[in-house]
């Protein structure tokens, strides 16, 4: 396993970082058993992956997570997320640690900017929490680049949590990615297999599951020319795959973490064949060719996208995490 450090921190992390959201969150992602979750949890760590990524909307991810590694707490570095309301976080961050049966947790996220709340309000609760030592440090994650730039100029912010794959560019097409790399903000991407599409298992929408609540059948890349594009690339991952003996997840994962700020590519890993997989993403090297190949397929669609909205579609001002947390009766 390869390791890097996390912005301005004293955190190195490994360069895949455990996805949590499929944990106990059976209507998006499908049921997962809790005793192959406690399993690709600790094969995870003894593979070398040292960050495992939740948030309290998770579902009962954070319940499960907490429960899996307390035999192991100081191998691992928890990432977990909160809403923007001031008034909230205090509460939100205790029930967290409460549920996760943790004394702090090593990283802590405003998981999307509320838009009737002021960034430097959110982020001054932040840093109080921070100053009590219920958390290490603290990020944001789904900030555009202006919004990052109010939340750093308030506070010392290591980490933005941001979606980046093969077609989904939004921070190299709006500069954030350039922003983090020049003011040493490290760099977390999620949806870094673009929800199972560079997996090479996504061949039309049929191969989507029918359930109800699946995410990608509202998600902007699987539909029109995006999703053509995007199926171009799985064959270009296919011919990579045979150049360097390497699986299409693998080459996909392999591409993200080369790119210049990223730290680590969370991956939602659900059983040992996937933990096997994306391990072996790390530790090699394609030619710049390959890079530089992968990298300008999808530009044109990629550009096309509307980034100010998620990848599903729904616009990012709209999105108010405190009401979800909310309807959870927390």
């Amino acid at each position: 396993m390869d390791y890097r450090r996390l912005g301005n921190s004293d955190l190195n992390i490994s360069v895949i970082t455990l996805g949590a959201w499929q944990y106990g969150n059976e209507q998006q992602w499908g049921k997962v058993s809790v005793k192959d979750i406690n399993q690709v949890i600790k094969s995870s760590i003894d593979s070398g992956i040292n960050t495992i990524d939740t948030a309290i909307v998770y579902g009962d991810s954070e319940i499960i997570v907490g429960n899996a590694i307390k035999n192991f707490r100081e191998n691992v570095i928890i990432v977990s997320k909160c809403g923007a309301d001031p008034k909230k976080i205090p509460n939100q961050i205790d029930f967290s640690l409460k549920r996760m049966n943790l004394d702090y947790i090593d990283l802590y996220l405003v998981h999307c900017p509320d838009a009737d709340i002021p960034i430097e309000d959110t982020m001054d609760a932040m840093a109080k929490i921070r100053d009590t030592g219920k958390v290490k440090y603290i990020g944001v994650s789904n900030f555009n680049k202006e919004q990052l730039s109010r939340a750093a100029s308030t506070t010392n912010i290591i980490c933005c949590e941001s979606p980046y794959n093969l077609i989904w560019k939004e921070i190299e097409i709006t500069g954030l990615m350039d922003y983090c790399h020049e003011n040493n903000i490290g760099i977390l991407t999620y949806s870094s297999l673009g929800q199972g599409l560079f997996t090479g298992k996504i061949r039309s929408l049929e191969d989507i599951p029918k359930r109800e609540g699946d995410i990608r059948h509202h998600t902007l890349f699987f539909k029109g020319d995006a999703f053509n594009v995007g199926l171009e690339i799985v064959n270009i991952l296919e011919k990579l795959s045979k150049k360097y003996n390497k699986t299409v997840a693998q080459i996909a994962i392999n591409w993200v973490i080369d790119n210049k700020g990223i730290t680590s590519a969370i991956c939602g890993i659900v059983n040992q064949d996937e933990l096997s997989d994306n391990l072996g993403a790390v530790g090699w090297k394609m030619d710049k060719g390959d890079y530089k190949l992968l990298s300008c397929k999808a530009d044109l669609v990629s550009k096309t996208f509307d980034y100010s909205c998620f990848m599903w579609g729904t616009k990012y001002s709209d999105v108010k995490v405190d009401k979800a947390i909310d309807d959870m009766g927390l």
